[in-house]
């Protein structure tokens, strides 16, 4: 059973699914400068200020766009999440259409209690959309899979970006585990198939919100 939406998919996307399995890392050179625009990061969020913490996170987006020399995209920075299934929705990822940039949306706040999210789980939202960013500019894998590969190059972003600071993951000393099988478990629908009606929805619901408040 678990094979079955491994024999459906197509060749070609095969071959995709198994490439980004076995890209674990993003080269990304490190700069001085991702310390320093993850600590504003880190003040806008702590002082509640959501045009503080968009800018900082463009000012990071563009930064890692042009040490990868890839198109940068836009980042907005949202209020409360909406609801996702069971669940809420973080962050999502927009290609472009047309002459427009990427759009990366991020929400700063959980859905039902209204509280500004942790600096840590911000970033890992943020460094998730970029991920899917960079597998559709740079490394030239469209469906963008949440392959176990996706995972890890989310994790080496996420050190690349935060060493020198406090948000730094510390190593541990993991124990040994068996190697993964190929084929391996099905991929979640990818960010880019998916939330447009909910983010139109979250707009909908904001600007409603805000004719109320005028």
């Amino acid at each position: 059973m678990a094979q079955h939406w491994w024999r459906r998919l197509p060749a070609e996307e095969r071959r995709e699914y198994l490439r980004s399995e076995k890209l674990a890392t993003v080269a990304l050179p490190f700069d001085p400068a991702f310390a320093r625009m993850v600590r504003a990061i880190d003040l806008g969020l702590a002082a509640d200020d959501r045009p503080a913490a968009q800018k900082a996170s463009q000012a990071l987006m563009d930064r890692v766009s042009r040490s990868l020399s890839i198109p940068t995209a836009t980042i907005r920075v949202q209020g409360r999440r909406p609801p996702d299934g069971d669940g809420e929705l973080h962050g999502i990822y927009r290609p472009a259409e047309g002459t427009e940039r990427d759009q990366i949306s991020v929400w700063m706040r959980t859905a039902k209690r209204k509280d500004v999210v942790a600096t840590r789980t911000f970033l890992r939202t943020l460094l998730h959309e970029v991920g899917h960013h960079i597998d559709m500019r740079l490394l030239e894998l469209p469906h963008s899979y949440h392959s176990k590969g996706f995972y890890q190059r989310e994790s080496s972003l996420l050190r690349i970006i935060t060493r020198g600071t406090t948000l730094a993951p510390t190593r541990t000393k993991s124990s040994s585990r068996p190697a993964e099988r190929t084929p391996p478990p099905p991929p979640p629908k990818p960010d880019v198939q998916r939330g447009l009606a909910l983010l139109r929805a979250a707009a909908e619901e904001i600007s409603a919100r805000r004719r109320k408040e005028d």
